[in-house]
């Protein structure tokens, strides 16, 4: 028997022993027996709340835990991006415009899948310096080309042309 159940035990016994009225001793017995419910209430009360706190945190905990895992792949992504050995790039040929994606890490040149040409490729160290003909989006806003003005212009007459149609 635990210590708790022997020390109650005992406090009967000594009631018992020393109260020699029956009628007394009954009614001590009944009171000793409602105290004794009560407190059993408290404790299983006490316990409901606990367990009910601890299913919380661990609903919490599971939550955080699905989080930290979302993160986590998240972030094993991030670092296979940042730390994958391949550099892929997707490439259009300018000899037969087949669109095609290559591992170019490195390389200075390519070969096209399709028609066999090699392609130079251009890392473009000093792009300010080496500019294309002007006839390319990045090149109008890197070399001041002409091409983003003529481009603007036959837009716009483009969005006269369909407004007049409407009219």
């Amino acid at each position: 028997m635990s210590d708790i159940t022997k020390r109650f035990q005992n406090i009967i016994e000594d009631i018992e022993k020393n109260i020699s009225n029956e009628k007394e001793l009954e009614y001590i017995n009944k009171k000793i027996s409602e105290i004794t419910m009560l407190h059993m209430e408290v404790i299983e009360n006490l316990t409901n709340i606990i367990k009910c706190k601890i299913d919380n945190i661990e609903k919490v905990q599971n939550s955080i835990e699905s989080k930290i895992n979302k993160i986590e792949s998240s972030v094993s992504g991030i670092e296979n991006d940042i730390y994958d050995e391949g550099f892929e790039f997707e490439i259009v040929c300018p000899y037969c415009n087949t669109e095609f994606t290559a591992d170019v890490e490195s390389k200075s040149n390519i070969r096209c899948p399709e028609c066999q040409n090699i392609i130079e490729l251009d890392w473009n160290t000093d792009e300010l310096s080496e500019c294309c003909s002007g006839h390319c989006s990045s090149c109008a806003s890197k070399c001041g080309s002409s091409y983003s003005e003529e481009f603007e212009t036959e837009e716009i007459e483009e969005d006269d042309d369909e407004n007049e149609d409407d009219m």
